[in-house]
């Protein structure tokens, strides 16, 4: 372990000096950066460098980001991680004009800061993040795989999630699998779908009108799904794009005199705390929302404090779990997992 001693020694300051500097009283800009560059050299308490450095990070968020879990998650992972490393978070909800009237008058001043977007949908992403980079403001993405290179995200590989689980229904024997989501609204939606469709074309299936579904609100998905059970043509499995979505789809079935999985097979993603306890049981894709918060806030610290490292591109692994909901192949009486 490095001590007090190897500080002064490698930054040529004085005892007396890092001493004031670890109790948080003012010293000399030069010798602020030489002990900082000690204590980094040395490894010594990393945390408490970020501290006397006064880093704050603002989380920026939409106005309804708590009716998702999985961004709770992720705010609860950001908040950890911060409290960790001593440094100060401000949650800001911003959205519409609100986000060009926040950056146009964004000032640091003696605070270094950077934000964590989560939450936000296909406009105001792009807005922000057109604003983030004219301002040279370190910040990260959650959730989102953002096209542009210079955009810092930390997020789950939705498409290739989709993908995974649509083929998986596909092994089962599934090839009339509805769809339904917002893609011209929200990016998470529009990976989703191209994981689907890419799926399917892969398997030499036709993306059909009958099963695919893009809507802007809640009452057109309703009434699509609503006309698909009306139709002679029922899928054999539905892929939602979120579980709280594959939940009312199976509320609804149900409702209607179909059994899940009997007649219509179910799958989600998220992974949710409530869907292992659901009924039956959510077959889902684990995206992990906390993971994702405290990797977050460690890419945004190194983008603050290293000036070498201008973007971090960082995908967290997903996983597969395989339930009850989508339990058997079209056709068969019986289903077991692995089969």
């Amino acid at each position: 372990m490095a001590t007090i001693d190897d500080i002064v020694k490698v930054s040529g300051v004085s005892r007396s000096t890092v001493f004031r500097f670890l109790n948080g009283s003012n010293v000399r800009a030069e010798a602020k950066k030489a002990i900082i560059q000690a204590m980094e050299q040395l490894n010594y308490k990393t945390d408490a460098i970020y501290k006397q450095q006064n880093i704050v990070i603002e989380i920026s968020t939409s106005n309804n980001f708590e009716s998702f879990k999985g961004f709770t998650e992720v705010v609860q992972g950001i908040a950890q991680r911060a409290d960790e490393k001593g440094v100060r978070v401000h949650l800001v909800r911003r959205t519409g004009e609100q986000i060009i009237h926040d950056y146009t008058r964004w000032n640091t001043g003696e605070k270094l800061k950077g934000v964590i977007v989560i939450g936000k949908n296909i406009e105001d992403e792009q807005k922000e993040a057109e604003m983030l980079l004219a301002k040279g403001i370190p910040h990260v993405f959650v959730n989102r795989v953002m096209d542009d290179p210079a955009i810092s995200y930390v997020a789950v590989d939705l498409k290739q999630a989709a993908y995974e689980m649509v083929s998986y229904l596909i092994q089962k024997g599934h090839r009339n699998i509805a769809v339904c989501g917002n893609p011209q609204k929200f990016k998470v939606d529009r990976d989703k779908l191209e994981g689907y469709k890419k799926a399917l074309q892969e398997n030499d299936i036709k993306v059909s009108n009958k099963y695919y579904y893009e809507v802007e609100t809640p009452d057109e998905w309703e009434n699509s799904l609503g006309k698909m059970f009306s139709k002679e043509c029922m899928p054999t499995a539905y892929f939602a794009i979120c579980d709280s979505h594959a939940m009312k789809f199976i509320h609804m079935a149900q409702s209607k005199g179909y059994k899940v999985p009997e007649d219509i097979a179910v799958v989600g993603m998220d992974d949710v705390e409530t869907a292992q306890y659901f009924k039956p049981a959510l077959t889902t894709v684990h995206v992990p929302f906390k993971k994702m918060g405290t990797v977050a806030v460690d890419n945004l610290l190194q983008l603050i404090t290293d000036d070498e490292v201008s973007c971090i591109k960082t995908i967290i692994k997903h996983k597969l779990m395989i339930r009850e909901s989508c339990g058997k192949k079209p056709g068969s009486r019986s289903f077991e997992l692995g089969e």
